[in-house]
């Protein structure tokens, strides 16, 4: 058998994917409707994903004067209670004076300057769960409401992100997307705090790696050229839900019939079973072609294009050879996790993707929920920060494809922290200042934030994409697990938030100089093609119809 004959022999049975999506189009009907299916999953979640923010938001509350009214009065303020109450912004709300003489009427304004503690509370109103669960006083319990969603986060994403990668994208996307619907329900029902939070960790559980299974879906149906056109796509759909979010909150301020409006209707996902077609880069990656081969002609009969015979070939033939070299490679490589292991520059790359996401998360949660402290309306302040996010992912689109996602990160990043660290020198008179700062760093992180998904996930192999992903992202989630907090910093440092905002984004831009380019490269589909993205050529023509990567075990990147 001769060399050229032999190569052909060895490579039969390989399907080259990129090319394979390049040949069933891009915008065509097939894809269209699944555009549709995946672009409603980032929308609904925009509803669950911090909606803590208003539900668990802090109201206006007094103490209870026992003397001057009773505990169940509803008049929050009567002409003598600036008398009784305490001098300084907690004072007033959790302590409060006693008339000097019991015969007077309060009304007289004759109180003691002895302030005593609050036994009962009044609520200015009664929407939030602070004012339903008697939460007065206790704003660390408000706060670790949002600690528990994302500890939620941190529990979830490696285990959706396993059954993505081992029983497939459809079920984890499903799955996830019905039980954040069902769960989530049930803290419409809850008796106590403690029930609440409760129900909140299970429903992050079970929700949380929802949309990176639909990130991953989506770049997997396209090929490598319109990865930023998919991150743009998902990241407006995100922008709506969340001044959807924003308006149904407004409309719904009672977090109970918030809760029944909002949730339920995610158990129709469950018709996404039906509808919504396996990932085939992940049935080709798990050899399943007979089920890759089904959805690749019913593609191509809805978009009414005809496939290359070579394509036909490659999904159909499966040399002997080709499968007793991928079972003694299978056995030789073992588990997921050992090949990761194995490779320190996947490794070390992990490592660093991890820093990223903990920028990501800390930064952009922190300053979404500061912003409902912004002076003006709650609402307004939320819908006017999501809104912003429209010129992160506007810019990625037009530039992650120009000058490349190492470059756009990297500026996106700095220009995130310096703005932050510049807050903390911002004088008190000059407002309007730390407004735009504030802005500008929102604009920055989310553009980074939007751009590492799809960064990320070009550095990871196939078969390895979700999981990896899933635990960059899990890492990352202590980042939203600390930002709930940043308000009760704030107390006592007013600055300390701000600047470190900006110090991590400024660490994680020069982390950026440490990895390689993923411009006009394919999708890596093993470990092996992984570490070796910094030598794929970049130029598209060049790519082999095998899709091999060629060896470079030299290389300076991670």
């Amino acid at each position: 058998m001769g060399n050229e004959e032999k190569a052909s022999t060895e490579k039969a049975g390989h399907v080259d994917t990129d090319a394979l999506m390049q040949e069933l189009g891009q915008f065509r009907k097939f894809h269209v409707l699944n555009y549709c299916l995946l672009g409603v999953v980032p929308f609904v979640l925009a509803h669950y994903a911090i909606n803590y923010v208003f539900l668990a938001a802090d109201v206006d509350y007094r103490c209870v004067v026992p003397e001057c009214e009773s505990a169940n009065s509803t008049v929050y303020s009567p002409s003598w209670l600036q008398g009784a109450l305490g001098g300084g912004a907690r004072e007033r709300r959790c302590s409060s004076k006693a008339p000097v003489d019991a015969e007077l009427p309060c009304e007289a304004g004759a109180f003691s300057e002895q302030l005593r503690p609050c036994d009962h509370w009044l609520y200015a109103s009664s929407d939030t769960i602070v004012a339903e669960f008697d939460m007065a006083c206790q704003e660390w319990k408000r706060t670790l409401v949002g600690t528990i969603h994302n500890v939620g986060m941190l529990v979830s994403l490696p285990i959706i992100g396993y059954i993505s990668d081992r029983w497939g994208r459809k079920r984890a996307l499903v799955l996830s997307c019905t039980l954040v619907g069902a769960i989530g329900s049930l803290k419409a029902f809850s008796v106590s705090y403690e029930m609440y939070v409760v129900v909140e960790f299970l429903e992050t559980v079970a929700g949380a790696s929802a949309f990176p299974a639909a990130y991953i879906l989506t770049i997997e149906l396209l090929g490598q050229d319109k990865r930023v056109l998919t991150t743009a796509f998902l990241g407006i759909m995100l922008v709506i839900g969340g001044l959807s979010f924003a308006l149904l909150a407004k409309a719904f301020p009672y977090f109970r019939t918030f809760i029944l409006v909002a949730y339920p209707p995610s158990l129709l996902f469950l018709s996404y079973i039906y509808f919504l077609p396996e990932s085939i880069r992940w049935l080709l990656s798990k050899g399943r072609r007979e089920e890759a081969l089904e959805i690749v002609l019913k593609a191509a009969k809805m978009n009414n294009v005809t496939l290359s015979d070579e394509t036909m070939r490659q999904l159909t033939t499966v040399e002997e050879k080709v499968k007793i070299d991928d079972k003694k490679e299978s056995v030789e490589e073992g588990g997921l996790w050992v090949q990761v292991l194995r490779s320190p520059i996947i490794m070390t790359r992990l490592a660093i993707c991890s820093w990223w996401w903990i920028t990501c998360t800390f930064v952009f949660y922190g300053l979404a929920i500061n912003s409902v402290s912004l002076a003006g309306d709650k609402y307004t302040n939320y819908m006017l920060v999501v809104s912003v996010e429209v010129i992160a992912v506007v810019t990625n689109a037009l530039v992650l494809d120009r000058i490349g996602r190492k470059t756009t990160l990297l500026i996106a990043y700095l220009v995130c922290g310096f703005s932050c660290v510049a807050i903390a020198f911002v004088p008190t008179a000059m407002s309007w200042l730390t407004t735009l700062l504030y802005l500008v760093g929102k604009v920055a992180i989310t553009q980074a934030f939007s751009g590492i998904y799809m960064y990320t996930s070009e550095l990871f192999p196939t078969h390895a994409r979700h999981s990896l992903l899933g635990f960059c992202s899990m890492v990352g989630r202590v980042g939203s697990i600390v930002a709930p907090q940043m308000p009760l910093l704030a107390i006592y440092i007013e600055w300390l938030p701000s600047v470190l905002f900006g110090a991590t984004a400024l660490v994680a831009g020069g982390l950026m100089l440490t990895t390689p380019e993923t411009l006009n490269t394919r999708l890596p589909d093993t470990i092996k093609e992984a570490e070796c993205i910094a030598a794929q050529p970049r130029d598209n023509k060049q790519h082999s119809s095998s899709g091999v990567i060629p060896d470079a075990q030299a290389t300076s990147k991670f």
